[in-house]
């Protein structure tokens, strides 16, 4: 992790980079790839680094692909070197790094482009990266263990839709990946002394720290031989790497306090693992013998055994680079550690099962407080006012699609006021007293809470766990319509603004479902004086105060199985065109726009229906709206009632 020259960019031009090791016909296969590749070639830039590889490969590749620019390294400096070396020769705005035993698929630039250009925030995006015939998967998500080793749980698993939603990741695999280049040397690219593995970890946790969103982008596919490169190398070689790379990287990452508990207890772990794939038993050695007897017998310890203590000694060797290397990440961080655990997915995992090891590591996870720090299944209180039931409105809609995230990683109670009629498999779900509802908030670690629940249960206020409020109904804006028609529309107004007002001054954490909310809920806190120095000083991005939790469609694609609407539903064919009305019609909302243009449309396409799905709210408490009534009556007044609407 060195400096660099930075060439001069340009605009629009994707920089791949691959790197050699005398695997000259895998690297050509690789490079005439991009010849089927949808991108202008003339914003194409190809660049090869051999890695000293001594068997003509330099030559090979430039016979082969003219197009291409080779960049021979005097020596073998690893992945992580020759990525490095190519990229200080690449001029693109974006850097492309593609395994030589890998092929792009035809959108892989593409797609990677468009995510770069929807958002800013954006510094690197992580490919979907499938074995060689595109059926099972290589990577779709990054996992973190806090130990620091880098791994994939879905690597084998046949690929479906369900890898197809794009997500924020911790690290993208280097099979694979694009960097924008000013974000690949502001943070100084891979670190050269990984030479290969958990590299890409280290520059994924090294973005996110610093600010740069790493986003998995499954439209942009890559193919990959399953690691063809590896051939040659011995496990206990590799294993060492893997071993000494890890320290590395939680070293460099960690906060203190987060270090503090996981450095000492992963150098203790990568010892029993040693231990456990050597296979020796360390029992075995005569402790007891006397004085006088001979010692010197040497004892046979296979390098299994050996590799994660040669790995620790290395560590040590590297400590003064390693130090200086930390303080320059730690005093640059923008992101802090609780902000980035959820990236980690699943800290507690061992990622290895020999019971041995298993055995040690739950010892050290126990002995540490490791549980506490990274992972400790919390205790989570979901509670609403909002009706569960087979119908329901927005914000109990939300509460159960927040749960249900939640209870993949955690222990979660779902808890209502009102009815409850629905279950989940992974949570309970139940209709609660407000005693049966302080009894599970001192149950809870963290409590989540939405709309009035405050309001109607007060001592919330004075709760000792961690609070935290969705705000993403600003309920005091809805009633400025919704108590249009009462007498007491300014008292009903300004009662909901206490409400959120104490809300806001007493939440730890709160959700809201849109940036330009999050810009609204911003300037709200602020006035509040929930925004000062202690606030900023802590997390200058302020994202650990509010968090933008999107409300939208599940992440699985529905699947028909029967007709539900065309040709079922009186006045509607199987081939007609259905416009759609998603919710109910409230006060707030315009169908009348709507049902003019179905009026003046329907001449012209007589085919066209508009199917409202509610007209009430789910919530029986919740009146009839008076813009429901318009509604019908206009349909009515214009004859679209059973023909049209």
């Amino acid at each position: 992790m060195t400096g660099r020259r930075r060439p001069r960019r340009r605009a629009g031009v994707v920089s791949v980079v691959v790197v050699n090791y005398r695997g000259a016909p895998d690297t050509v296969a690789c490079l005439d790839a991009f010849e089927e590749v949808d991108w202008p070639p003339e914003r194409l830039e190809l660049i090869v680094v051999d890695n000293a590889s001594g068997d003509g490969s330099a030559d090979r590749i430039r016979a082969a692909v003219p197009r291409a620019t080779v960049v021979e390294s005097p020596e073998n400096i690893g992945f992580a070197g020759g990525c490095n070396l190519g990229a200080s020769r690449a001029s693109g705005e974006y850097i492309a790094l593609i395994n030589n035993d890998a092929r792009p698929d035809r959108r892989w630039v593409a797609e990677a482009v468009a995510a770069f250009e929807q958002s800013l925030s954006v510094g690197c995006v992580a490919s979907k990266v499938l074995d060689w015939e595109g059926r099972t998967v290589d990577y779709v998500d990054g996992g973190l263990t806090w130990f620091g080793m880098g791994y994939k749980r879905e690597v084998g698993r046949p690929d479906d839709a369900g890898y197809d939603e794009p997500r924020d990741v911790l690290f993208a695999t280097g099979a694979a990946m694009f960097v924008r280049a000013d974000a690949w040397h502001d943070v100084g690219g891979f670190d050269d002394r990984y030479f290969m593995f958990y590299e890409d970890v280290d520059l994924g946790w090294r973005l996110n720290l610093l600010g740069h969103r790493v986003r998995y982008v499954p439209s942009s596919v890559a193919y990959h031989r399953h690691h063809a490169s590896m051939k040659g190398y011995g496990s206990w070689h590799e294993h060492y790497l893997l071993e000494r790379n890890a320290l590395f990287t939680l070293y460099k990452n960690y906060g203190d306090a987060a270090l503090a508990r996981a450095l000492p207890a992963a150098m203790a772990l990568a010892i029993r693992r040693g231990v456990a794939r050597g296979g020796d038993d360390p029992h075995g050695l005569d402790l007891a013998r006397g004085a006088g007897e001979d010692t010197s017998a040497r004892t046979d310890v296979s390098r299994e055994t050996l590799a994660p203590a040669y790995a620790v000694d290395d560590f040590v060797d590297h400590l003064p680079g390693l130090a200086a290397d930390r303080r320059r990440i730690q005093g640059s961080r923008r992101r802090g550690d609780a902000e980035l655990l959820p990236l980690f997915r699943d800290p507690l995992e061992p990622a290895f099962g020999d019971e041995t090891f298993l055995s040690g590591h739950r010892s050290l996870v126990a002995a540490f407080g490791i549980d506490e720090a990274f992972g400790r299944r919390r205790r989570v209180l979901v509670a609403t006012e909002e009706p569960l039931t087979a119908r329901m409105a927005g914000p109990a809609i939300r509460a159960w699609a927040v749960a249900k995230a939640l209870s993949v990683e955690h222990q979660v109670e779902l808890a209502t006021l009102r009815e409850c009629t629905v279950h989940h498999p992974r949570f309970g779900c139940r209709s609660v007293t407000q005693d049966e509802l302080r009894s599970l908030e001192q149950w809870a670690d963290v409590v989540v809470v939405g709309g009035l629940l405050m309001h109607a249960c007060p001592w919330l206020e004075d709760t000792a766990k961690v609070l935290v409020v969705d705000v993403y109904n600003p309920f005091h804006l809805e009633q400025l319509e919704q108590a249009k028609d009462g007498d007491d529309r300014a008292a009903v107004v300004d009662e909901c603004t206490r409400a959120l007002n104490t809300q806001l001054s007493r939440g730890d954490l709160f959700l809201c479902a849109s940036p330009k909310q999050r810009d609204f809920w911003l300037g709200h806190l602020a006035a509040l004086g929930r925004i000062n120095p202690d606030t900023y000083d802590d997390d200058q991005t302020l994202s650990s105060l509010v968090a933008v939790v999107p409300f939208g469609l599940p992440e699985a694609a529905p699947v028909p199985t029967r007709p539900a609407m065309r040709g079922v539903v009186p006045g509607i064919g199987p081939d007609d065109k259905v416009l759609l009305w998603g919710g109910g019609i409230y006060n707030w909302l315009d169908p009348l726009t709507l049902l003019h243009a179905i009026d003046r449309v329907r001449d012209r396409r007589p085919d066209v229906r508009l199917f409202f799905l509610g007209l009430r709210h789910p919530n029986p408490a919740v009146p009839e709206m008076r813009m429901a009534v318009a509604a019908q009556e206009l349909a009515t007044e214009l004859g679209l009632v059973g023909t049209h609407v």
